[in-house]
């Protein structure tokens, strides 16, 4: 368990385990809750929110208990600012994917390739589709092209 110190009403410590001295009291960690609460050290924890679509974290406050101290988590509603930012950083990872895939595929276009041209018909269509992956309009919900192949994987 992980204690906070408190004067005041007001905690004042990071939280922490018990120290094993404290104040000139031997094997301080070892004392009741109801010794320690008299000394200002009360238990503590943290309380995630769970943040519904559309809001994002937004920082913690804490409060006092009359047994233990509390740190919940704030959120708030997304902006659209944020929405933009989440657009556009998911369109950074799909065009990342995307050229990983390209060039990991490369191969398949050289002249000296092992494929045959059926083959290298089906690995080109695949390539194209891959750049193509951009012409679509949910970011959330790509639909990316099956490497020649895999169909049955």
């Amino acid at each position: 368990m992980r204690y906070i110190r408190v004067v005041d009403g007001q905690a004042i410590k990071p939280d922490r385990p018990l120290p094993r001295n404290w104040e000139n009291i031997t094997n301080f960690y070892l004392l009741d809750n109801e010794t320690l609460k008299s000394y200002g050290w009360f238990p503590y924890r943290i309380e995630y929110a769970n943040i519904p679509s559309g809001w994002k974290p937004n920082g913690f406050h804490i409060e006092v208990g009359e047994n233990e101290v509390v740190e919940y988590q704030d959120i708030i509603e997304r902006t659209e600012e944020d929405l933009q930012n989440d657009i556009r950083n998911r369109w950074g990872e799909i065009r990342s994917t995307r050229n990983t895939l390209l060039t990991d595929s490369d191969w398949t276009q050289l002249s000296d390739s092992p494929l045959s041209e059926l083959k290298k018909d089906e690995w080109r269509l695949y390539r194209q589709e891959l750049r193509d992956i951009t012409l679509q309009t949910d970011v959330f919900n790509i639909v990316w092209p099956i490497k020649p192949g895999t169909e049955n994987e």
